[in-house]
Parts: structure tokens; C-alpha cells; sequence
């Protein structure tokens, strides 16, 4: 959720943004452009930009987008330009934070809009509400449709902040409203994010909320619309108008993330600003962005509201293996951004031919090619996710770390040292730096699991479930499960990662999304009401491994370890158990069936294997 090419430093971006509110230029475009006013009386920025080659008289149609980063700032230059910081220095934005106006304007208009209480917004911040997203409604409804170039027709483009509130704005199901186009996304606040499986995640959540957001607001929003000059023509005193809404802005302290978050538990602050809460109020096109490593939201939201959003008439997923920025449509490749233009083009331009209802398509391997531009190796076209033609195959842990589609016939245990976060890493470093961190210990500080190799290549894609007996000397317990790909030189690419704990086992099948013979794939759990578990007792644990797509080539293992959450994992950083350290020990063979749920599909036709690392955002490092 952070700015453009958020994969770099982001102490290096906040640094450089906070200068940046202190400078402008004299040749700068004013912001914002106008104000609406919503119903209740506070003022909401809005900037606007005209297509190119404009006509006065003729009629377009709209782009939306709201966020709380530049919003009603974004035209067509940032502070970064004011400042004549040149456009190749990496991670400072130029143009509008996601390049909408430069995507779309060859046709549309595009209209950018700050979230109250940020930017030049006036009233009350509220992360996520529904309130903002009422904002968005009404400037769609009320507001468009009466401007001189509006032809009535309206779509919403997001990413990231501005993907999660274009998408709440879209379940306000605006009349105007014909297509929507988002990445980025959140879809439930604690389990995908804040808590996954109940493990506390105080990395990017906190990183994000104190530091990256009020810096892109202030920066990208307040500081444009205050000091930038004004157009010659302005005769609203644009200016003085932001300066007044600043007034108006408030901030309740029982609806900050940061107090919030001190809950370990769900309620309903969370459920409230999550979107899976709206995904049946979704009553138009809905085109879906999703990447399997995005090191911010995480990869569990894109298929999850593609299921989910059931009421839309026409419905498209899009994956692929990369980061938070490979989906945002200034920096992707033509793939992925000429899927999301076509998808505004048919439906508010009347081009190309009709879509399935029900379409989705996974991009294999994405990398950077030898001029730099990001691309597939492959791809997948289906009607359904989990795709058509999956083979929901068990992988059994077996006793001496072997990993075999038959269950072992000896039964056996494997222990492991629980309790000293391990693995730390940061994929802004890059792709091949940082070893797995291993200690002496006996039991090792990990269990590992592997299969003999490839004898032909083996394609997944789809959700993953990992079914653990288990047992604990501790009360409690943090289960982090990770997906490898191990090569024949013995470098380990991570695929995917999944975690629980433990006493937050309980589980709803009745809401678990499950297998066409009943298998649940993705447990939903009330997070409601955590239980120690006994120490020495042995229980069955379902851990949610977030989806992924890849293809083991022939010769590769396939690696499942299982260990402590790390105390680094990326932007990710997982708080140490609350429970004293003690030693897990899993149970396989006879009558302990641990094993992992994987989804087999149809191995795709790809070009040459891509070399470790060389996949976007995927990390390879020499195994330990």
C-alpha cells in the first residue's frame, strides 16, 4: 500500500518525501482542482485531468480513483517534479501515484479524489470506512454526471490504497458506476494481514500507519494543494480553501489502526473495514489484480474476492508471482496492464468482444526480460479459480524428511526446537541475499521435508493446506509452514508461506471454503476465543498456506519446512510467541497422516527455466 516503487528503501522514500513538502515550483499546476461537497457539509478535494487532444463540448468517460496519498493532488506532476528530482531516481513518485492520467488519457477523463481528512479533504480520517467510501459515491452519483465533459459513465481504476477504497466505493453500487479495475488488495484486515492465523504481524501494518501513509498524504497531498502556485485563471482560491478544510479535519482515537491493533483478537472495528464484509453488494464488472509475493497486503486477497463477489455480472482474475508493485498499473508490464485497460475499454468504450462471466488467468514466471520489461514465461486461461482441471494431491510427511504422495507405513516423529524466530530476511535487499539463519541445536530449529527429484515437471496454482499432528511441550505454539522449490545445485526458491497459532485452532467448516469433495482448502476461523492447547497432547492443525503458482521442473524437489515464524519475513514481521520456547514434534506415518494439500494442474507450456532469483519478487539463496 505504499507509494510508487515502494519495493525500495522506505526509510530512503519517507526522507526524501518529508523535503519534498518544502518545495515547490513556480511553473506548477494548481491543486486541487475543485471541491465537492458531500451531504453532511465537509468538503472533498478532487483533481481532474482532461484527456489529450480535449475538445470542449464533447463528452468522455470517467476514471475514479480515491486514496489517501495524493488524490485530488495528482496532476500530472509531484512535488518530485516541482523539485526537478530526475524521473530514473527510484522510489520517488511521479505524475499521480498509480499513472492513471497517463494510462488512460488517451480517452477518459481522469478524476482523482483525497479520503476525508486527508490531503485537502476536510472531516474525519477513518481508515477503510464506509463513510469515504459514501464519498465516493456521491461524487460519482451527484457531482460527475453535471460536468461539462462527463458523458455519465464512470469507472473506478485502484491500486493498493486506492484499490481498497475504489472497491468499497463500488459495493455503494453508485448508478453511474460500469466497471471496476483493482490491485493491491486486503481482503479480511486481521486474517490477511494485521493477524494471519492469529499471528500478530507488527511489520509493514505499523510501518504503513505511522510512517509511509501520513508521509504520502502530507507530502503527495496537504503540502501540493497549499503551496503549489495557482493557475492564472483560478478565481476560487483553491489554496485558501485547503488551507481552511485542514480545520475541519478530526481524528478519533477509537477508530486509530494503531489502538485497534493492540486487539489480538477479531471484532468489529476489523470486520467493518474489511472487504470481503461488502464483496455481495459488488454489482458491475469486477477485474481483479493479484500477486503471489506482494510483500504489503499479502497474497490471499485477489482470489478470495473473486470468489466471493458472486453478484457481479462479468468477473476476471489476473495473478502472477511478483511484488506489491508489480500489479500497480505504472509499473507492470504490458501484460498485466493491457489486461486491465481492455477490461475499462469494453465496458466503458464499447470495445473488443464480450468477456466470460467468469474468467481467470495465471501468468507463469513473471520475470524481467533482457531490455527490462516485466513478462511471462507462460500462462493459463481458465473459467474458475481454483483453476479448471485441478487434482487436490497429498504430499505425506514421512519420518527420515522424505515428502511422498504415499503415507509412510511406519509411523515416526520429528522434533523441532519451537520458539527462536529464525530465517529473518528482506527481499528489499534482494532475491539471493539472505541465507536461512540455523542454529546447533538438537532438535534443529526446523523440520524439513523433501521430495526425491522431478522426474517430470510438476505445476500448482491454487490455494494450499498443510495438515499437522502436532504436539507441543509449550501452552502455545506459532506454526509457520513454508512452500520451496529445492534445485539441483541445492539453491532453494521460497514459494509461499502459511502460519497458525495454536490456540487459534478453532475452526468453522460450515464457512471454510472447501474441494468439491468436501476438503476444506482455505479454513476460516473465528480468531474469537484463543485456547492454550495441553503440552504433550497431540493435535491435528489445518495451517492456511496463502495461494501460489509454480511449476517444479524436472530434476527439482519439492521442500516443505516448518519452523517458527521469522522475525523478519520482507515487510512482514511476526511478534516471538508469547509462550515459552519448548520443543514441537510432528507425527507421520500409522495412523498420522501429516501432509500437504497441493493443486495439481496441467503443466503449462513455458519458455526456457528462468535462472534463481530471476523470477519477479520470488527469492533463491543457497539452502543451508
Amino acid at each position: 500500500m505504499g507509494g510508487t516503487r515502494s519495493t525500495a528503501v522506505l526509510s530512503a522514500v519517507v526522507a526524501l518525501a518529508a523535503v519534498l513538502v518544502l518545495v515547490a515550483a513556480p511553473d506548477s499546476h494548481a491543486a486541487p482542482d475543485d471541491f465537492v461537497r458531500m451531504s453532511d457539509g465537509v468538503e472533498i478535494a478532487v483533481g481532474v485531468q482532461l484527456p489529450q487532444g480535449y475538445v470542449a463540448g464533447r463528452r468522455y468517460p470517467t476514471i475514479f480513483e480515491i486514496s489517501g496519498y495524493d488524490g485530488a493532488s495528482a496532476e500530472g506532476g509531484t512535488l518530485a517534479d516541482d523539485a526537478g528530482v530526475p524521473k530514473d531516481v527510484p522510489g520517488v513518485p511521479h505524475g499521480d501515484s498509480r499513472q492513471l492520467t497517463d494510462k488512460f488519457e488517451d480517452a477518459y477523463v481522469t478524476v482523482h479524489a483525497s479520503v476525508r481528512g486527508t490531503g485537502c479533504s476536510g472531516g474525519e480520517f477513518d481508515l477503510f470506512s464506509w463513510k469515504s467510501a459514501e464519498d465516493g459515491k456521491e461524487i460519482i452519483d451527484r457531482w460527475i454526471p453535471q460536468q461539462q465533459w462527463s458523458n455519465g459513465d464512470v469507472a473506478i481504476v485502484g491500486h493498493s490504497y486506492s484499490g481498497i477504497t475504489g472497491y468499497m466505493v463500488a459495493a455503494t453500487q453508485p448508478a453511474h458506476l460500469r466497471a471496476v479495475s483493482v490491485s493491491g488488495l486486503i481482503d479480511d484486515l486481521y486474517r490477511g494481514l494485521v493477524y494471519p492465523g492469529g499471528v500478530s504481524d507488527y511489520g509493514f501494518p505499523l510501518l504503513w500507519t505511522g510512517a509511509v501513509r501520513p508521509v504520502y498524504d502530507v507530502g503527495g497531498g496537504l503540502a501540493p494543494g497549499l503551496i503549489r502556485p495557482q493557475d492564472g485563471d483560478d478565481t476560487d482560491d483553491r489554496q485558501a480553501r485547503c488551507a481552511q478544510a485542514t480545520t475541519t479535519k478530526n481524528r478519533s482515537v477509537t477508530n486509530d489502526p494503531l489502538i485497534q491493533g493492540l486487539s489480538s483478537t477479531d471484532n468489529e472495528w476489523y470486520r467493518s473495514r474489511s472487504l470481503m464484509t461488502y464483496a455481495d453488494r459488488i454489482t458491475v464488472p469486477l477485474h481483479i489484480t493479484g500477486a503471489y509475493q506482494d510483500e504489503q497486503v499479502g497474497p490471499r486477497a485477489a482470489a478470495h474476492l473473486f470468489q466471493a463477489s458472486t453478484n457481479a455480472p462479468y468477473r476476471r482474475l489476473l495473478e502472477l508471482n511478483g511484488n506489491h508493485d508489480a500489479q500497480n498499473p505504472g509499473l507492470t508490464g504490458p501484460e498485466v496492464w493491457g489486461d486491465r485497460k481492455a477490461w475499462i475499454d469494453h465496458f466503458l468504450l464499447r470495445r473488443g468482444p464480450n468477456p466470460k462471466r467468469t474468467s481467470v488467468t495465471t501468468l507463469w514466471e513473471y520475470h524481467r526480460d533482457a531490455q527490462g520489461q516485466l513478462v511471462s514465461n507462460g500462462r493459463t486461461d481458465s473459467d474458475h479459480w481454483p483453476l479448471d482441471g485441478t487434482t487436490w494431491t497429498d504430499y505425506y510427511l514421512q519420518p527420515d524428511g522424505g515428502l511422498a504422495t504415499i503415507p509412510a507405513k511406519t509411523s515416526g516423529q520429528v522434533p523441532y526446537v519451537s520458539g527462536s524466530p529464525r530465517q529473518s530476511w528482506s527481499y528489499q535487499a534482494g532475491p539471493t541475499v539472505g541465507s536461512p539463519l540455523t542454529t546447533d541445536s538438537r532438535p534443529p530449529d526446523q523440520a524439513v521435508f523433501r521430495t526425491t527429484p522431478m522426474t517430470e515437471s510438476l505445476a500448482i496454482a491454487g490455494p494450499i493446506t498443510a495438515t499437522l499432528d502436532l504436539s507441543t511441550t509449550a501452552p502455545d505454539t506459532d506454526l509457520f509452514v513454508q512452500l520451496a522449490d529445492e534445485g539441483p545445485d541445492g539453491t532453494r526458491t521460497y514459494l509461499q508461506r502459511g502460519m497458525l497459532k495454536a490456540s487459534h485452532r478453532a475452526l468453522d467448516p460450515a464457512r471454510s471454503d472447501k474441494t468439491a469433495t468436501g476438503r476444506i482448502y482455505r479454513p476460516w476461523r473465528p480468531h474469537t476465543n484463543p485456547t492454550f492447547v495441553t503440552p504433550g497432547q497431540v493435535n491435528q492443525y489445518l495451517v492456511e498456506v496463502f495461494p501460489v503458482a509454480h511449476v517444479f521442473r524436472r530434476g527439482h524437489r519439492l521442500v516443505v519446512l516448518v519452523h517458527t515464524p521469522p522475525a523478519v519475513d520482507s515487510y512482514y514481521a511476526y511478534a516471538p510467541q508469547r509462550a515459552p520456547a519448548g520443543v514441537n514434534t510432528i507425527y507421520v506415518g500409522a495412523g498420522h497422516l501429516s501432509r500437504i494439500m497441493l493443486p495439481v494442474v496441467p503443466t503449462p507450456k513455458l519458455g526456457a527455466e528462468i535462472p534463481c532469483g530471476g523470477q519477479e519478487a520470488v527469492r533463491c539463496v543457497k539452502s543451508s
